[in-house]
Parts: C-alpha cells; structure tokens; sequence
C-alpha cells in the first residue's frame, strides 16, 4: 500500500500497528501510515483482486 499524502510504502501489518493507542480498536476501517499518522480507508477486496490478477499482465508491483 501506497501513503497517499507522503508516498511512503507500507504492508497492512505496519499500518495497523499505527492505530495502537485508537479507542476504536483498529475497527474503524482505516489504515494509518507509519510514517506520517495519515489515515486512509482499506482498499476493497475486489480491488485487491483485480489489482492482483491484471498486474501480473502489466508488469505492475503488486501491493500488500
């Protein structure tokens, strides 16, 4: 996953060890970068899945 705001590049693992101390408990569907606290919202599975099946036609990295 890509941070929208600074750039920076994070697995799902790393943004939920941003949202420790959140009182919603890491179930507000939202990701924090590690990097800069920016908050951005999961990507849909359906989107996860395209992206993974026409990368591996277009040469793209896939995410995590």
């Amino acid at each position: 996953m890509r941070c929208d705001f600074c750039g920076h590049e994070f697995s799902v693992e790393e943004a939920n060890t941003g949202c420790r101390g959140c009182p919603f408990g890491g179930n507000c569907h939202m990701l924090k970068c590690p990097r800069c606290n920016y908050e951005v919202p999961k990507e849909p599975a359906l989107i996860r899945k395209l992206k993974k099946i026409f990368g591996k036609f277009t040469g793209v990295k896939k995410e995590q």
